[in-house]
């Protein structure tokens, strides 16, 4: 039933326009500002994203929140550090070994290069310089 409001405005505006898509976008955003019917149901596919927007400007623009001193906590990856060094060092080829009930017995480990054991990148340009590096050193290059 919504869509058969948003539809026969579309319909209206391209009459109004005679066709033109850009005249009648511009004519529904004038409606839509004097009815909040139609401004309510073209909004609502989108309201999860314009309220996310909403939150992650005020957050960057330093918004203070009276009960909270900081900013959220990030999450904590649910891998330790080896798990995270062998995972990447397995990422360049050869078979992965599993761990758990289906692990085969004979599957070959191969050992975490020795760039992913240095200290854990801190950002997303140094996670993936790391992951081209493990990359690099384990891809087999035609001699």
């Amino acid at each position: 039933m919504s869509n058969s409001y948003i539809d026969g405005k579309v319909r209206e505006a391209l009459l109004v326009t005679k066709g033109s898509r850009s005249l009648a976008q511009n004519q529904l955003m004038v409606w839509a500002m004097k009815d909040d019917r139609l401004l309510k149901l073209m909004a609502q596919p989108f309201l999860k994203a314009i309220s996310g927007a909403a939150i992650a400007g005020a957050i960057k623009r330093g918004i203070t929140v009276p009960g909270l001193d900081a900013p959220p906590a990030k999450p904590r990856p649910s891998l330790s550090k080896e798990q995270l060094a062998d995972i990447l060092s397995q990422m360049g080829g050869g078979e992965v070994a599993c761990s758990g009930d289906g692990e085969k017995p004979d599957a070959p480990r191969r050992p975490p290069a020795a760039s992913t054991q240095a200290v854990a990148p801190v950002d997303q340009a140094s996670t993936i310089r790391a992951l081209a590096a493990v990359y690099a050193k384990n891809r087999k290059r035609p001699g």
